[in-house]
């Protein structure tokens, strides 16, 4: 695991604390440090031009789509 400090705004922190990822980690619950991950992995890739975000957008729609033509119970988190 990184151990990159980053400077963060929360509110049992100051402006000017630094927050570890082993601080952060502890911070989230584990659907959030999921959320954290997903979100990170998502824009670094626009950012470093993998694909843009109308692709991530058109993607997203598409899994969308076929995940309500299959029945509620069968669907992750359902």
């Amino acid at each position: 695991m990184a151990t990159h400090s980053v400077p963060v705004s929360h509110r049992d922190h100051s402006q000017n604390d630094e927050l570890s990822i082993q601080d952060a980690v502890m911070l989230l619950s584990r659907e959030e440090r999921f959320m954290a991950t997903v979100q990170a992995m998502n824009t670094l890739l626009v950012e470093k031009g993998i694909y843009t975000t109308e692709e991530f957008d058109a993607l997203f729609i598409s899994w969308a789509r076929a995940q309500q033509k299959r029945p509620k119970k069968e669907r992750p988190g359902h």
